[in-house]
């Protein structure tokens, strides 16, 4: 009686199949420190419909429920709209958020207290825009961040 034995495929026979197709994406993180107390910096970071007042790009934030926006905004003079979902919020400390948009796919913001009316902001993203073009943008809505909160502070 012969037995019957599979044999495996040697290593240089592998069966070549196409690379899945990935999206190349990229990821930046910067930081900037307001001039405001840590709750205060927090609050205004949770107002979502007043992001069109610091992130340029955003045109329109609606409120779908308490986790889920909808928004809308110019990507390469184009008009994109994307659901944003809050996916956790730590008070005081962390808001990270994930989209269904190609440009920004999942992001999240660190609140740091340095002194009673100082606090850190670092915000962490990951996109498809291109890395340039990321830095450049995460840096002015920090900056605009910043004038928006501490504008607010002193009046």
């Amino acid at each position: 009686m012969k037995s019957t034995q599979h044999e495996l495929p040697r290593i240089d026979q592998k069966r070549q199949e196409p690379a899945p197709a990935f999206i190349d994406v990229n990821s930046d993180y910067q930081s900037i420190v307001v001039n405001a107390p840590v709750a205060e910096v927090y609050r205004r970071c949770l107002q979502f419909e007043e992001f069109p007042r610091f992130i340029t790009s955003i045109k329109k934030v609606e409120k779908i429920n308490d986790t889920r926006f909808s928004c809308a905004s110019m990507i390469n003079g184009q008009e994109v709209k994307t659901v944003i979902t809050i996916m956790m919020r730590i008070p005081d400390r962390r808001i990270a958020w994930q989209g269904v948009s190609d440009h920004f796919r999942v992001g999240v913001v660190f609140f740091d207290p340095l002194r009673r009316d100082a606090t850190k902001v670092t915000a962490k993203i990951r996109s498809i825009v291109e890395p340039v073009l990321v830095t450049g943008a995460l840096r002015n809505y920090l900056t605009n961040f910043k004038r928006f909160v501490e504008q607010k502070a002193t009046t």
